[in-house]
């Protein structure tokens, strides 16, 4: 199978191109390149030994990252050996201050946007990247910057383009174009923010300068940290309208007792939401974004794994691409009962408990610390609690109609884990007025004024 060819067949039936028969977890594929995909838990988690196995740099997969996005600078997502080690380490420091603030700028994020949209929220997944956003960008940058959700998604569309191997597939876009005058509007506002030179001095503390810090917080935090955790936060909000309305308030009910503990979205009251937690991490198996790893054997190996039929292990060639199918990782009967059920209560209790050593995302196991020798996601707590945060409280003072059921087949790959349709809606209200002034009495004025005006 040719390159183009591959590369075609993938785009139509993304995941499912390479459903797995259980009996190999192993199999050669051209997605665009040749490549060996991993679809089994234990052969997926294999991939994530960093001596074994690297990262392509400048690459996910099948699409590029422009270094003219970057400022010339390899993403810290995509380094390996000890600049990854450095770049990580940066990250870490900065996303440890900003986790401090998360919660409070999450609620600030929801309740904010909220006020400004009204009874029927239009192109309603860019409303949710601006609440992703607007939950980050504060805690990195200072809350006196206020960055334009529509130049980041903008940012976003422009910095990646198809590797020259699947180009002749299909021809490129205008996305550099629109892209462009967004890196000089997000420079602009990151060089003018008010927490603009703590943070170069925190890298010139890890031996970069100021060029190697902007490049790395110019695509980590926007493409990394403000898309990834929109990319998410629609299918969660989605998933919502999967289940019962009984269901629907249990969740209501748990979330609305720690948020009036607590007096507010704190830490606190986030950990005393372990079914909202549940509910999140279920989202993050059934649909998971990205679903996919790419990377390259260091050296010739042999990887041992266990399948239906028994012990199993594959001779790995030294350079050869590996691909980890976290979407299939994830639907490992081995491992997960009624894997194409979505179960939102999967991961309560001892055994939920016990399910996340086999639950892989943001590159890693779910349990794993991220570290500078490893390669989860430093903004893992981040993320979890921004999409935790925003979905307790849309979930529990507000209610709404989507135009269309939400539905997952697996087969679109520009979707990332989304619904196969876009998210939109056709109402959406204030449903527990008293609840909402009880909790977050700031916000209730604006949010009812918004509210009676339609």
């Amino acid at each position: 199978m040719g390159n183009a060819f591959g590369y075609l067949h993938w785009l139509k039936s993304n995941n499912q191109a390479f459903a797995p028969d259980r009996t190999e977890d192993f199999v050669e594929k051209n997605i665009g390149f040749p490549c060996r995909v991993v679809t089994g838990n234990k052969a997926v988690q294999s991939v994530f030994d960093i001596d074994l196995f690297k990262k392509e740099e400048f690459y996910f997969g099948q699409i590029e990252v422009r270094k003219d996005f970057t400022e010339g600078v390899c993403p810290s997502i995509t380094s390996n050996g000890k600049i990854h080690e450095r770049n990580k380490a940066l990250m870490m420091d900065i996303i440890a201050e900003a986790y401090k603030e998360i919660p409070t700028s999450t609620a600030n994020a929801v309740l904010s946007n909220i006020a400004r949209w009204g009874r029927r929220p239009t192109k309603f997944e860019s409303k949710l990247f601006a609440v992703s956003a607007g939950a980050l960008l504060p805690t990195i940058f200072g809350k006196s910057t206020h960055f334009n959700a529509e130049e980041i998604e903008l940012y976003i569309t422009g910095s990646t383009e198809l590797r020259p191997e699947c180009l002749a597939a299909l021809s490129e876009g205008n996305e550099l174009v629109e892209g462009r005058p967004a890196i000089a509007y997000i420079l602009e506002k990151m060089k003018t923010s008010e927490r603009y030179h703590q943070l170069i001095d925190l890298g010139k503390s890890h031996g970069f300068g100021e060029a190697e810090t902007t490049g790395q917080l110019l695509f980590t935090i926007m493409f990394n940290g403000v898309a990834g955790m929109a990319v998410n936060l629609v299918p969660s909000f989605a998933r919502l309208d999967t289940i019962s309305a009984e269901d629907r308030e249990e969740l209501r009910k748990e979330a609305l007792a720690a948020l009036k503990k607590h007096g507010g979205l704190t830490r606190e009251a986030l950990a005393e939401m372990p079914k909202i937690e549940s509910f999140v991490l279920e989202v993050l198996r059934a649909c998971p974004a990205p679903d996919f790893w790419s990377t390259i054997a260091t050296r010739p190996t042999t990887v041992k794994y266990s399948t239906e039929s028994g012990p199993q292990e594959v001779e790995i060639k030294e350079g050869e691409r590996v691909y980890a199918s976290s979407y299939w990782a994830l639907r490992d009967p081995a491992v997960f009962n009624k894997p194409d059920n979505f179960m939102w209560r999967r991961f309560l209790g001892p055994e939920g408990k016990a399910r996340r050593e086999h639950h892989v995302t943001f590159h890693g196991r779910l349990i794993d610390t991220p570290a500078a020798n490893n390669h989860m996601c430093p903004g893992k707590d981040v993320g979890l609690s921004v999409i935790k945060g925003s979905i307790a409280v849309l979930n529990t003072f507000f209610g709404w109609e989507l135009e269309e059921p939400p539905v997952w087949t697996g087969t679109k790959a520009a979707r990332l884990g989304q619904p196969d349709n876009e998210v939109n809606i056709n109402s959406f209200w204030l449903q527990h007025p008293n609840d909402l002034k009880a909790v977050f009495p700031s916000y209730f004025d604006d949010i009812i004024d918004v509210s009676c005006q339609f």
